[in-house]
């Protein structure tokens, strides 16, 4: 590895200062900014309007909601229920399910 020294800093130093001070701006026109912000806005207020047209945002939160609640189940009837047999665990789960499916309609 090398070790550097601060001559050696200080003229990297300078090196990216002058490198820096040295650039040149992007050659865009005055109203470049505005056409951005323009097509920015155009294309959120499209993405929002699909979003609520379809309903898709509400379905979303709506199947998380129920993975929450299964997720829940499983983890409650493991942890309440850890000598029984898989075959007693998935029979418990079913049932659990049943009775919650007249719910979620």
């Amino acid at each position: 590895m090398i070790r550097l020294n601060d001559d050696h800093l200080k003229k990297v130093g300078r090196a990216l200062t002058e490198a820096h001070r040295s650039r040149q701006e992007p050659s865009l026109g005055a109203d470049w900014t505005v056409h951005v912000m323009r097509d920015i806005r155009r294309e959120a207020n499209r993405q929002g309007q699909s979003m609520m047209v379809l309903g898709l945002e509400q379905l979303v939160w709506r199947t998380a909601a129920v993975a929450a609640v299964l997720a829940l189940v499983l983890t409650g009837s493991v942890l309440f229920y850890p000598d029984r047999d898989a075959v007693e665990l998935t029979a418990l789960l079913s049932n659990e399910v049943d009775v919650l499916l007249p719910f979620s309609e």
